[in-house]
């Protein structure tokens, strides 16, 4: 026989039912926030990862320098040997902090630039030398070299001496003085050697093609 419910049981019939909805929703808010919790920690570490990876590929100027690559990354052309041996100037003339272990290391690869005819009347000891020498010069003088500009490609002037591939080219240097800026012309002479071009003088441009200078 049917009996019928109760309102007493009606009642708490709706309160389990409200109570266990309640549940449920709550389940669901916390998972919710779980997941979000989850995926902004999965992308913080991702985002330290890719930054932690940044500094540790990146490196200054100096450092870039130091260890770049004369033999499997050698610049093709002169105007591209000249801009590289701009940057080592730039490094060394400019207002930066190179210790005495750096300067023997960019005086190197300098070196790794120049003609047999520059290295052999410049030893690599003696051309460290001056090379400091120039520097101190440099400071005491308050000079700091600031920029340089090169030449468009086509405004270098290829040319046969002696039975030997040279090429010309002019650039401006800009130099900050205790009375403002100075601007200096210098001109660049390359030599093509083992089919790289290597620098062969440079000097102001009045000065003969044959005067070699090394610092």
């Amino acid at each position: 026989m049917h009996r019928p419910e109760r309102s007493g049981e009606v009642s708490v019939m709706k309160k389990k039912k409200n109570k266990n909805s309640n549940l449920e929703n709550f389940k669901f808010v916390f998972v919710a926030i779980l997941l979000v919790t989850v995926v902004l920690v999965y992308f913080n570490h991702i985002g330290n990862l890719s930054s932690e990876k940044k500094k540790a590929t990146s490196k200054t100027e100096l450092e870039e320098l130091i260890s770049y690559d004369m033999s499997g990354n050698y610049p093709k052309t002169p105007r591209d040997v000249v801009k590289l041996h701009c940057r080592y100037f730039k490094i060394l003339y400019g207002n930066n902090s190179v210790t005495d272990d750096d300067l023997v290391l960019l005086n190197q690869q300098m070196r790794s630039l120049y003609a047999s005819e520059l290295l052999l009347i410049n030893g690599e000891n003696d051309n460290l030398v001056n090379l400091k020498k120039n520097i101190e010069k440099m400071k005491e003088d308050g000079y700091t070299y600031q920029v340089y500009e090169l030449p468009e490609a086509s405004q270098v002037k290829y040319y046969t001496k002696d039975g030997m591939d040279m090429a010309a080219l002019e650039i401006t240097l800009t130099i900050n003085t205790s009375d403002g800026k100075a601007y200096l012309y210098v001109l660049y002479v390359l030599k093509k050697e083992d089919d790289k071009w290597k620098i062969y003088a440079w000097g102001a441009p009045s000065t003969s093609s044959s005067t070699i200078s090394g610092q």
